[in-house]
């Protein structure tokens, strides 16, 4: 499964939105700043020149008004060797940044909006905006390391821009820092969540490909989780567990028989594949009555032919065994006894006949047993609970579900029942 990249550019537009040729002052003046008409302009600082810098400056502001962006950017230049005093520093960046804007040129914004964020010297409004737009022109041109660097101070001073946030997580996971990636992404998606609008399912579904990726399971599931609890679909349901369930390599047929188990409750099979595959594992285990309930399922839904020899065959093996199993129920249950082996094979056949509270009942009797692994017997506990409707009990077992790919899918469990 292959998820799409996400991040913005750094507009020019809104950057020259965002300035004003009242920026800049060149003599001894309060710098004004481009405002609506109505609003009250706060007081601005006074910027002290140097008599150098306030000559190029005024020199360099006659040649911008006259359209020469270039001949402007060559008189700044001027000032490069000149001992900096007090505001000259801020005020010759201003104007190479204006001529960068006018000029459309990436590499004369980067420069000046470096600089100015680099003096400490800017309104706060002005610095995160300014720290946005560097670590997006740097992300542009791939320079992973500033952009990170930009961001990380961005997000210092304002740490909920979700659109800011996306970029940042996309930059972290592109230097290779994954955990930091998928931290930046998830408080993306909680600060765009927190305004009341949902986070885009995209952002969800990258957080899924870096963790994937990466790897790590340890970081895969939550991933996963987030995203059907916030787009549960079917297909979000069958990807998210068959990439979990791919995780894992080697799957036994029991453990296989749990995640076909949960992919039937939450409707999410689709294809030949997905209902072959329960109905063959259920068989497999001794299960007629699963493998029945599968195969009919897959017909009904028009994904399993039965006319074709494969179906044809497995339907015909498990209606023919279904009906004998089934009737036996009754007396197997009798035998039970203590035997806790034998209580989670009878509470299996009972849930493959969708009689989920009596496989419940017999699934207790498994519990705390040292010969039947407890993961497999809390883990099938919580199912038939959840089947049956009591989704308190089935929690509480689901939450005991400890280890491997069982406790992967204990979380599932837990979060299509709501838990």
């Amino acid at each position: 499964m292959t998820f799409g990249k996400h991040f913005a550019s750094a507009s020019r537009a809104a950057l020259a939105a965002a300035l004003t040729l009242g920026l800049v002052a060149v003599t001894p003046a309060e710098a004004q700043r481009g405002r609506d008409k109505k609003e009250e302009a706060p007081a601005q600082r006074k910027l002290k020149l140097s008599k150098p810098v306030q000559k190029i400056a005024g020199d360099a502001q006659k040649l911008q008004a006259a359209g020469d962006h270039a001949g402007a950017l060559a008189k700044l230049a001027e000032a490069d060797a000149l001992p900096k005093e007090d505001d000259d520093a801020e005020v010759l960046g201003k104007l190479r940044l204006q001529s960068g804007v006018a000029m459309k040129d990436n590499r004369v914004i980067e420069a000046a909006l470096t600089e100015l964020t680099d003096l400490g010297t800017l309104p706060q409004p002005d610095q995160i905006q300014y720290l946005a737009f560097v670590a997006n022109l740097a992300l542009q041109r791939e320079d992973y390391a500033k952009a990170a660097a930009f961001f990380d101070k961005h997000n210092a001073l304002q740490p909920n821009n979700p659109a800011i946030l996306v970029n940042a997580a996309e930059t972290f996971n592109r230097l290779g820092d994954t955990g930091k990636a998928m931290t930046t992404l998830k408080a993306a998606i909680d600060a765009k969540n927190a305004t009341g609008e949902k986070a885009e399912e995209s952002w969800y579904k990258r957080r899924v490909s870096m963790a994937v990726d990466s790897g790590d399971k340890s970081i895969q599931t939550d991933a996963f989780i987030d995203w059907v609890k916030a787009y549960p679909s079917p297909t979000s349901w069958r990807d998210a567990v068959l990439l979990t369930r791919d995780s894992f390599p080697g799957m036994d047929d029991q453990t296989l028989l749990d995640f076909s188990r949960f992919q039937a409750a939450s409707k999410s099979m689709a294809g030949e594949r997905d209902f072959v595959e329960y109905a063959d594992t259920a068989l497999g285990r001794g299960y007629p009555g699963e493998a029945k309930a599968a195969i009919d399922a897959g017909i009904a839904a028009n994904e399993l032919d039965p006319a074709k020899p494969l179906i044809k065959e497995l339907k015909n093996v498990a209606d023919s065994k279904a009906q004998a199993d089934k009737a036996g129920l009754g007396q197997l249950e009798k035998e039970v006894g203590t035997n806790a082996r034998l209580a989670l094979a009878t509470g299996d056949a009972f849930y493959g006949f969708a009689q989920y509270a009596k496989a419940a009942e017999l699934y207790r009797k498994a519990q705390g047993a040292t010969n039947v692994d407890a993961a497999t017997v809390n883990l099938r506990l919580g199912a038939a609970l959840a089947m049956a409707g009591d989704k308190t009990a089935a929690a509480e077992a689901l939450k005991a579900v400890d280890g491997g790919a069982r406790a992967a899918l204990a979380k599932y469990w837990l979060a299509f029942i709501g838990a």
